[in-house]
């Protein structure tokens, strides 16, 4: 059992109907489960919700199975891991795969199997490869053609299944970007995963900045020349800097750049195919996605809507002579293929239905019922609400091909379309409703079939994979894309409409021609990766290594009617997998010589941990015994001064004050080292939140003296409510000493200017201290904060205030870093986490 990180979800704007017909079709079994919580919450089981044909009938249960849990279905589910399997998938969040063979429909089965959890539900696909003998031949032969006015559309739906079922198991990333901005209009899943970002932060935004770490690495320029031109870009083996795990990393990307045309020849935008070389397995599938209708389409709105406001006018017409006409109108209400009804009163009984609104609606009783009574179905799914709004407003509603789920006598459903109007009638106040409705659904479907063929069919064409259709008992290819014909190096002409194994002897002796007819007889798919492949090219046999898949084509009798080739050429990346294990194994023994080298360091890290100890004990027990003998020798030198005459010499005045500075400084500087070691003390101190602006004016407080005397102009640009996490006695020497230095070590040809700011930079705070005053010499930048050091010497200092601020900041984990001219002044940036 293995788990990845769950990619993006996607938003694919395809239709309902579409979406449910690729569940319909995949021939990859799909269940959704919620989960079985016990009394104390412990997930113990999964109730059945959802199962696609294909689940059913590998599982042998209905669509939706009521009350049925996945233990009672699989009651070797503890022993064989699979309840455990489906318990880490719904916790984890995360894309979990899993092997186990089931006992289903009489046979073992060896199902490979994959979980991810949506929202509070489990959704789960796996495939199984039946180990006993076994299933009957599918028939061969088709069902005719019932009308020959049907024979378009149901050609149409073949064509749109097959184009779906190819763009769907298709395992490549898509795209598509619109404009002078490259808007990034539909992404799949595919591609989401490979940019590292989910769907919602890059739909309908410009490609840079939905993935800005693209800047600069040449694909926009490439998409827009592709716009421009016309002509299609492919690359091979493409580097790529993205971002993965809050890195950038470099991967290696097989992709095409192909305009987009619709049927009118105007660009609907770029297409991007891409395929990641850099890992050796290739997505399972890619999902297709359908653009919105375009232009014809809004025309063919714009006309229905024009014929739907005729068709009111006409109705507007007829009411105002329902009264003098109704006998001769009912009679041609009988015979109208229109839907039409009349409702009366409040709880709009039907007190008028034609034939053609009874037959609509299976031949239900109607007459003298209440709507919501007769038609409880309709009435729910919005058309009640719509009667009692025109009702009680009198307003006339009006409506477009809108969907109405209907049962059948079969006791199954269907989906049908109407065009209606509902107008209120009555003289002063509404008394009822009159309805007129006609059924659109053949025209709602025929449209939708023709967009998404023409749809499917330019992406089929400008895919950057090769795909061919084989079709007959000698497999005669009846599509073969150009990637494909390039493959096999033949021309279309020597491929099209012959039959397989004739215009590719070679493949015969190399297992396809049992693939083929085990795929056609099992009516099972079948995927392998890196196939070795020898076909003829420019006059020589070459070899090759495929991904190679075969998927059966079926018909409206779910009869295999033919074979899908797709495969995709890898031998370049199995060549670079098999460097890459190379290098891997390089690189094992380097990290064998890192560990032992880490190792050292560890041991060098702790002794150097003990000295710094040692080091701190030491500096505050010479600051300390040092303190009595000093005092000792500054009572000793009063004392003397005191005992000498009062006419002494000015020499042994002179050397007595120069003793008693000496003592004055080194006093000082044991004042200094116990503050140092102080530091390493409190360096574990407690933080609180301290206000950076309330600091910042207790310094000036105590500066003001200074301030005065400098005629400093100081200008504080920090905002009142920053906070920091840091102990308040701590962050005021650090500004306390970086705001007097600023002061000391002013220029003495102009007056002082001291800019205290404040930002946020990633995780830190950032205080910056900017004056003009003498500048630093950052040649020796490796003095600036060592203790004792000090680059003037004119104004008095003891060359520890910058180690103190370095040592604090760091101590509480920042940094402390400048910028400086000589003669023009420095800024100190001061780095506080945050």
């Amino acid at each position: 059992m293995s788990a990845t990180p769950a990619p993006p979800a996607v938003d694919f704007a395809a239709p309902a109907d579409l979406l449910q017909a690729v569940l319909e079709l995949s021939p990859v079994s799909v269940v959704l489960y919620k989960p079985v919580q016990a009394a104390n919450g412990e997930l113990v089981d999964f109730e059945f919700i959802y199962l696609n044909p294909a689940a059913q009938l590998l599982l042998q249960l209905p669509a939706r199975p009521a009350g049925t849990t996945y233990r009672q279905h699989f009651p070797r589910s503890l022993e064989n891991g699979g309840l455990a399997f489906h318990q880490a998938a719904f916790s984890t969040g995360q894309i979990t795969h899993f092997e186990v063979v089931y006992h289903t429909g009489g046979y073992d089965r060896q199902c490979q199997v994959a979980a991810q959890r949506v929202g509070e539900e489990l959704l789960v696909n796996f495939t199984a490869t039946a180990t006993d003998e076994a299933r009957p031949a599918v028939e061969d032969a088709l069902r005719l053609s019932q009308a020959r006015e049907q024979q378009a559309r149901l050609a149409a739906e073949r064509e749109r299944n097959l184009l779906q079922a190819l763009l769907a198991q298709a395992p490549v990333a898509i795209g598509l970007f619109q404009g002078p901005d490259q808007i990034v209009a539909m992404a799949n899943e595919q591609l989401c995963a490979m940019w590292g970002y989910p769907a919602e932060q890059m739909l309908q935004r410009p490609l840079l900045e939905a993935v800005p770490e693209l800047r600069g690495q040449g694909f926009v320029e490439l998409i827009a020349d592709v716009a421009r031109t016309g002509e299609p870009f492919v690359g091979d083996t493409v580097p790529a800097q993205l971002r993965r795990h809050g890195q950038l990393t470099t991967r290696f990307f097989n992709f095409v750049y192909q305009p987009l045309y619709d049927a009118a020849g105007n660009l609907l935008g770029v297409l991007d195919i891409a395929t990641d070389v850099t890992a050796q397995v290739l997505d399972r599938e890619r999902v297709q996605a359908l653009n919105e209708e375009l232009s014809a389409t809004n025309e063919e709105l714009h006309a229905a809507n024009e014929e739907l406001l005729q068709t009111n006018t006409e109705l507007t017409e007829a009411e105002r002579q329902l009264a003098t006409e109704r006998e001769r109108l009912a009679q041609v209400f009988a015979k109208t293929p229109a839907l039409i009804a009349l409702l009366h009163g409040p709880q709009h009984i039907i007190t008028y239905a034609n034939p053609a609104f009874q037959q609509f609606f299976g031949g239900v009783p109607l007459l003298g019922r209440a709507f919501a009574a007769a038609l409880p179905n309709a009435y729910d799914q919005g058309l009640g609400s719509l009667l009692h709004q025109v009702y009680t407003t009198g307003k006339t509603s009006v409506g477009s091909e809108r969907p109405l789920l209907l049962s059948t006598e079969e006791g199954g459903e269907r989906l049908a379309y109407l065009d209606f109007t509902y107008e209120a009638y009555g003289t002063t106040v509404p008394e009822g409703v009159f309805l007129f409705a006609f059924e659109v659904t053949e025209r709602v479907l025929t449209r939708r079939q023709r967009v998404a063929y023409q749809q499917l069919r330019a992406v089929f064409e400008q895919a950057p994979v090769a795909i061919s259709i084989l079709q007959g008992p000698d497999y005669q290819i009846q599509v073969a894309n150009p990637f494909i014909i390039d493959m096999w190096g033949r021309s279309a002409e020597d491929l099209l409409h012959k039959p397989f194994f004739e215009v590719l002897p070679e493949l015969r002796q190399q297992g396809f021609e049992g693939l083929l007819a085990e795929v056609r007889r099992s009516g099972q798919p079948y995927v392998a990766q890196e196939v070795e492949t020898r076909l003829w090219r420019f006059g020589q046999l070459e070899t090759s290594y495929v991904n190679l898949s075969i998927y059966p084509l079926r018909n409206e009798q779910s009869e295999v009617a033919g074979l899908i080739l797709v495969l995709t050429n890898v031998s370049a990346q199995l060549r670079a997998r098999q460097r890459e294990q190379e290098f891997n194994e390089e690189l094992a023994v380097m990290n064998e010589e890192l560990q032992s080298a880490n190792e050292e360091l560890g041991a060098t890290n702790l002794q150097l941990t003990r000295t710094n100890v040692d080091l701190d004990n030491f500096i505050y027990t010479a600051s300390h015994d040092l303190k009595a003998p000093i005092t000792n020798i500054e009572g000793l030198l009063q004392a003397l001064q005191s005992e000498l005459p009062a006419g002494q010499t000015s020499e042994v005045a002179y050397i007595l004050g120069l003793m008693q500075d000496s003592v004055d400084r080194f006093k000082r500087t044991i004042e200094h080292l116990t503050e140092v070691s102080k530091l390493q003390k409190e360096h574990g101190q407690g933080a609180a939140s301290v206000r950076l602006a309330e600091v910042i004016q207790n310094v000036r407080l105590d500066l003001a003296p200074l301030i005065k005397e400098t005629n400093a102009q100081l200008m504080i640009e920090v905002p009142a409510f920053i906070t920091l996490t840091f102990s308040e006695k701590n962050l005021r020497s650090v500004v306390y000493n970086l705001l007097s230095n600023a002061l000391k070590y002013r220029h003495p040809d102009r007056v002082p200017q001291v800019r205290l700011l404040s930002r946020t930079q990633g995780h830190h705070l950032v205080l910056e201290v900017q004056d003009n005053g003498l500048g630093l010499d950052l040649a020796r930048d490796h003095e600036l904060f060592t203790m004792f050091q000090r680059y003037h010497t004119h104004v008095e200092g003891s060359g520890i205030g910058l180690y103190m601020v370095k040592k604090i900041v760091e101590n509480a984990g920042g940094r402390i870093e400048v910028e400086s001219q000589l003669g023009r002044g420095s800024t100190f940036f001061v780095y506080f986490p945050r």
